[in-house]
C-alpha cells in the first residue's frame, strides 16, 4: 500500500562522527584564536619584565631579537629605586586607587538600588540623564574640576584626584542591571517582614550581585592606577605624586637606558595584575550579569 509506511534507514558510524568531528574543528580553531590573542596581548608585558631583568652585556636591539636575559639581574630595580622615591609615589597611588575604588562601589551600589527597585517619579528620567553624561568628554570637566579644587582648598593633595572620581554612571549602569536580575519577589517578602531599605540593599542586594560588585571594583581600581593626565595636573609636588606620574621622571634620569625604564613601567603593571587576579573570579559573571539585565 502507498505511504502506509517509512522504510527506516539505519544511521551510519561515518553520519553519527560527522557533527561530533565538525565540532571538534570548530573547537580547536577558537582555541588557536584565543590563544593566539593570548600572546599578542601578553608580550608587550613579557618584553617588558625581561628587559627590566636584563645587564649591561645583554643586548637590546639586535637581529635575531634576543629576549631572554643571559644573566638576570634586580640591578634595574635597585637603582630606579635609589633614584626616585618609589615608595612615597607607590604609596599615594595605593591610597589614591583604594579610596576611590571603596567610595566608588559605595556610591555606584547606593545610586543603582532605587533606580532598579524602588518606583517612584521621574525615575527612568533620572537614569536616561545618568546615561548621558557618558557622551560628555572627559576633557571638558578638566578645567570646572581644577578651579573648584583651587576654591575649595584641596589642590595638590590627594582628595583632588579621589573627589572627582567620586561616582561613575557607567558603574551605575552596571549595578542597576545587576539589581534587575534580582527577583522582586525577595525584595517583596523582605519588606512584609518589616525590613527598611537600607537592611534590604546590604544584606539581600548586595550579597546577590557580588561578581558586579567586583566589577566595578576592578574597572575603577585600574582607572584610577593608571591615570596620568588628571594626577599630574592635580598633584604638582613631587611628594604627593601618584607612580605613573612619578615614573615620568624615569625618561630624565634614564633617558637612553631601557633597562631601567622597564623596570619602572613593570613595577606600575603588577598591582594591577594582583589585584585582577583576586577577584578575577567574580569579573567574568559581573559582566554576564550586567549584559543579561
Amino acid at each position: 500500500m502507498a505511504g502506509a509506511g517509512v522504510i527506516a534507514r539505519p544511521v551510519t558510524s561515518a553520519a553519527r562522527r560527522t557533527p561530533r568531528r565538525r565540532r571538534l574543528v570548530e573547537t580547536f580553531f577558537w582555541y588557536v584564536v584565543l590563544i593566539l590573542i593570548s600572546v599578542v596581548t601578553v608580550f608587550p608585558f613579557a618584553w617588558i619584565v625581561l628587559t627590566s631583568l636584563k645587564g649591561p652585556t645583554d643586548l637590546l636591539f639586535s637581529t635575531p631579537p634576543q629576549f631572554l636575559p643571559n644573566h638576570p639581574t634586580l640591578d634595574n630595580y635597585g637603582r630606579v629605586l635609589a633614584s626616585l622615591p618609589i615608595p612615597t609615589f607607590f604609596q599615594n597611588s595605593i591610597v589614591a586607587s583604594v579610596t576611590t575604588t571603596a567610595l566608588n562601589v559605595i556610591v555606584a551600589s547606593l545610586a543603582a538600588y532605587p533606580l532598579a527597585k524602588m518606583r517612584f517619579r521621574g525615575r527612568d528620567v533620572i537614569f536616561y540623564l545618568l546615561i548621558a553624561t557618558l557622551i560628555v568628554p572627559t576633557q571638558l570637566t578638566f578645567l570646572p574640576g581644577y578651579l573648584m579644587a583651587r576654591f575649595f582648598g584641596y589642590y595638590d593633595s590627594l582628595p583632588a584626584i579621589i573627589l572627582p572620581a567620586l561616582a561613575s554612571a557607567f558603574n551605575i549602569f552596571l549595578m542597576r542591571q545587576a539589581y534587575r536580575g534580582v527577583p522582586n519577589e525577595l525584595i517583596d517578602a523582605a519588606r512584609v517582614d518589616g525590613a527598611r531599605e537600607w537592611r534590604i540593599w546590604w544584606q539581600i542586594m548586595v550579597p546577590l550581585v557580588r561578581p558586579t560588585v567586583a566589577t566595578v571594583a576592578i574597572f575603577t581600581f585600574v582607572t584610577s592606577w593608571n591615570d596620568f593626565f588628571w594626577p599630574s595636573l592635580m598633584l604638582p609636588t613631587t611628594a604627593n605624586k601618584t607612580l605613573p606620574v612619578g615614573l615620568v621622571a624615569l625618561q630624565g634620569f634614564f633617558s637612553s637606558d631601557f633597562r631601567a625604564i622597564a623596570a619602572g613601567v613593570a613595577m606600575t603593571v603588577v598591582p594591577i595584575l594582583l589585584f585582577f587576579v583576586a577577584l578575577q573570579r567574580h569579573f567574568v559573571r559581573g559582566l554576564a550579569g550586567a549584559v543579561k539585565g
